[in-house]
Formats: structure tokens, sequence, C-alpha cells
């Protein structure tokens, strides 16, 4: 990205302590570990599988003792492989959140944090989704914290996911943090991913779920976007974290949305205008490569008045 209005920058690291703030201590342990456990007990070198899940009331004790039955406890589906590298792929795209999220407590209007792997997926103890830390949570605990590693939980934050798909992970982390406040605008999860979580009837004083039909228009769209952010700013938050996902895209082959382009920018303007306080942006999801850049600097564009940071 060349543009006289963009710094890029590169992550910084920071203590994990800010991870475990969001995620618990045992899945943490577990992402560090896995695929040297897995490799050791002679099973597949190139990734781990599950070929069981934990469903129901057996989430309720731990995990078994093999590496097998950690997978299927802290996976839930089967395209969210752990490789050899993935402990630090995850690691450094949550630093990258930290690192947007701090350039706003430095002063800054807005940052975009280019995440990769993504996070929304990811929940309190599982991975998913190709997620497995959540780092629109982690930022968001963050910002609430100040940066500081001690917690206090005063600061209002919220987190609009406009993702394709449920953030269903972050609705799981929000739940249990205070002052927090997820608005997730995305399909109908009675026909797509995650399936089971994301409906209306889900929502609580923590979480509003906008799910919507199949082949929704930018007009439709719009409407809904603007009572998503009628709730911010009922809620009154302090900081604004955005999960961008742009597989909401008419040309995306993992959506059944028909937003064209013209929208993203529309999209922004209008946070921009209704919101005035400061926003990360969390790259999420956005799978048709020759579309993927044109729309994400489309949602871009309006925050280029005012310096920002790519990370």
């Amino acid at each position: 990205m060349d543009h006289p209005d963009v710094e890029l920058t590169r992550a910084e690291q920071f203590d994990l302590i800010h991870f475990y703030k969001i995620h618990g201590s045992d899945y943490l342990a577990y992402l560090q570990t896995a695929y040297e456990e897995w490799v050791a007990a002679g099973l597949w070198s190139e990734g781990i599988m599950p070929e069981f899940f934990a469903l129901g009331k057996m989430r309720n004790r731990p995990p078994s003792r093999s590496p097998e039955g950690k997978a299927g406890y802290y996976m839930t589906d089967s395209c969210t492989m752990i490789v050899k590298g993935t402990w630090e792929a995850v690691k450094f795209s949550g630093f990258t959140a930290l690192t947007g999220a701090k350039y706003l407590l430095k002063g800054h209007s807005s940052a975009f944090s280019i995440c990769r792997p993504p996070g929304h997926h990811a929940g309190f103890d599982y991975a998913g989704g190709y997620c497995f830390v959540n780092n629109a949570a982690l930022a968001a605990k963050f910002l609430q914290d100040q940066g500081r590693e001690e917690a206090d939980g005063l600061v209002k934050v919220g987190v609009l996911d406009i993702d394709f798909h449920h953030g269903n992970g972050t609705q799981d982390i929000v739940q249990q943090l205070e002052n927090i406040l997820l608005v997730s605008i995305h399909g109908d999860p009675d026909y797509s991913y995650p399936y089971l979580t994301g409906f209306e009837s889900e929502n609580t004083q923590k979480n509003i779920n906008f799910p919507l039909p199949s082949g929704i228009n930018n007009d439709e769209y719009f409407n809904v976007f603007q009572k998503a952010v009628s709730s911010l700013k009922v809620f009154g938050c302090d900081y604004l974290v955005i999960s961008l996902g742009v597989d909401t895209s008419e040309h995306d082959q993992l959506g059944n949305f028909k937003l064209t382009s013209a929208i993203y920018g529309k999209l922004a303007q209008y946070l921009i205008d209704e919101l005035p306080i400061p926003k990360l942006i969390i790259m999420e999801g956005g799978y048709n490569i020759d579309f993927l850049s044109h729309n994400v600097l489309a949602f871009l564009s309006p925050f280029l008045h005012s310096k920002s940071e790519a990370l």
C-alpha cells in the first residue's frame, strides 16, 4: 500500500498475559505444544486433524490425555489444522492486533491490523474457522485496560463484526467480559458456517446478532448496518474494533450476499460520521483474491483523510 497518509509498521511483541485475559490457560498451553506432542506420538506430521469432536456434556470435563482427544476437545471443525508453525503465526497475528490497538492509545484516530490467521471464530477455549487466537477480542480487552497488564474493565469498547460468517468465538469471549459489546451482521446460520450460532435468539446485553438471508443487496444491507451502528451508539463505546471480512462480496465463494465494492466505502464513511471515536480495523475473512484487495481498500479509503497505520 503506497499512500502518503499510510505508515506501514511491523508488529511489536507483547507479554502473553494479554492473551490469557481472553483465552483459557489450558487452551493456550495446548496451542503452544499441540503439534510437537502430536508428532511425538507418531501421528500424521502434516498437521493435526481431529477424528472425534467433544460434543455437549463432553466439554464439561477435561480433555483426555491423548493427542487425539485433546484435538477433538479444543478444535471445533476439520478445516482448522494445526501445523508446525501455527503457534508462531497466531501469536504474531495477535501481536499485530495489539500493535494496532496501541496506536489508538497513542492518540491515532484509526489503524488497520492485517491479521493472519484471522480470529473471530476462536472462542475462550477452542479453535475453529481458520482461527486460533481471537484478535478482535484481544485488541478490545487491551483497549479497555489501556494497555496495562492488570485488568479493570471500566472502559467501554464496541466490536462490530461485518464478516459474512458469525463471530461465534468473539461472542463466546465477550460473555465473560464486562463493558464490551459485540454487534455482528452475518449470513443466516441456518445455512451458513458456523451453522449453530449467530441467531437473534442468542442476543444478550453483551452481544447483538443480525443474521441476514442469502442474496441481500447493498441497500438492504445498509439498512441493517444503520441499526447495528445505532446499537453501538446507545452502548456509548469509547473505542470501536471492526472485524472486517469482505467475504460479504458478491464475488466471494464462501458467502452468498450480493454486495458490490461500492458498499464498503459507504459503510466506512457512515462509521466515521456516526461514531467519532478511535477505530481499529482487524482483518478477518475474504477469499476471492481477485477482489480482496480492492474491497479492503474501498473500506479503508474514507479513513485516509487522517493518518492511519497498516500493520
